[in-house]
């Protein structure tokens, strides 16, 4: 039992080395942490770009991150501020997607197309569309340099390539999920609304294999993050506090994602809610996060069933090789 327990909660080799970790927080905290010093809440544009950059490129190099990353924000800032809008280009990155992954390139198109979600909801001013975009292409290319620099440019293989029919049954179920989670979430979130698609789309990144075991880790993260949000809300009074928490259990987070994504989620969870926490209730916050948490892992259930039935129809044969681990 608790061998299994341990199996769940450690899942990798190793933490990140500390040397990744000083480079992921310089192509990523950094811009995030200046931008939004100097700009307030357009600055959160950095973040926006900054992250998929760095994660795109760690996976398949600097030029397809900066591909996969320009087009995601140039849709971003077209749906900024319009629902109808984030609804069809929701729909045509899904498709852009399903294109990444027939030549071997969903993770990276899914990595930037996860930070997107955030252009669907209030948090990025729509009436300084650029001003937003001028953010967003200064972050990402600091972001693509410094990985570059720190020599964690491609450090990962590439995902498989698929056959055609397999990329248009992947893009039908994305853009399902997608469309729906951006309307669900504006409609039954409110202003946090995104992270129904968000969390969608983080749980349907490759591999396949991995869809309903990452599920049910990132929902015991979650669960954990908000818990001890909730208590680090209790015992710390102070924006000065809180800030220091986040910036001191930032790198803690990086340090173990190879290691523990249970554990990983968790602490991306208690540093989102208590950053949101400075401007919002916490608890409200909380609430919104674990609902719309179930609510994409439900989504992201459902729709990984239906394809996997779909797949055991067509061709049975296959159905052992998308659900290897590293398929």
């Amino acid at each position: 039992m608790l061998d299994r327990a341990r199996a769940f909660v450690v899942d990798g080799d190793a933490p990140m080395p500390w040397k990744d970790v000083a480079g992921t927080l310089c192509a990523v905290a950094l811009p995030v942490i200046l931008a939004i010093s100097v700009l307030g809440q357009t600055g959160a544009a950095a973040f926006v770009a900054a992250l998929p950059a760095h994660l795109a490129a760690k996976h398949s190099g600097t030029h397809t991150a900066l591909a996969v990353t320009l087009v995601t924000g140039l849709g971003g800032v077209l749906a900024l501020g319009s629902h109808p809008m984030s609804l069809m280009v929701a729909g045509v990155l899904s498709a852009i997607c399903a294109l990444g992954f027939r030549h071997g390139l969903s993770t990276p198109c899914l990595r930037a197309l996860m930070t997107w979600c955030v252009f669907t909801g209030p948090i990025l001013p729509a009436d300084d569309k650029p001003l937003v975009l001028a953010v967003y292409l200064l972050a990402m290319s600091w972001s693509l340099l410094v990985t570059w620099a720190f020599g964690q440019s491609a450090e990962t293989p590439q995902d498989r390539e698929s056959s055609p029919e397999y990329s248009l049954l992947f893009g039908i179920a994305l853009g399902l999920g997608l469309v729906i989670s951006v309307d669900l979430g504006a409609r039954l979130f409110g202003d946090h609304g995104f992270w129904f698609p968000l969390t969608f789309v983080i749980l349907w990144i490759p591999p396949f294999g991995k869809l309903f075991s990452r599920t049910a880790k990132r929902t015991a993260g979650t669960i954990a993050g908000v818990v001890l949000a909730i208590i680090v809300t209790l015992a710390v009074e102070g924006m000065a506090w809180k800030l220091a928490i986040i910036l001191a259990v930032l790198p803690l987070a990086f340090r173990i994602l190879p290691l523990s994504y249970a554990g990983f989620t968790a602490l991306l969870t208690l540093i989102i809610l208590e950053a949101l926490s400075i401007v919002s209730d916490v608890s409200a916050l909380a609430v919104e996060r674990l609902a719309s948490m179930f609510a994409a892992a439900l989504l992201a259930v459902a729709l990984g069933a239906a394809s996997l039935a779909i797949v055991r129809r067509i061709k049975p044969e296959a159905l052992d090789d998308l659900m290897e681990p590293d398929g």
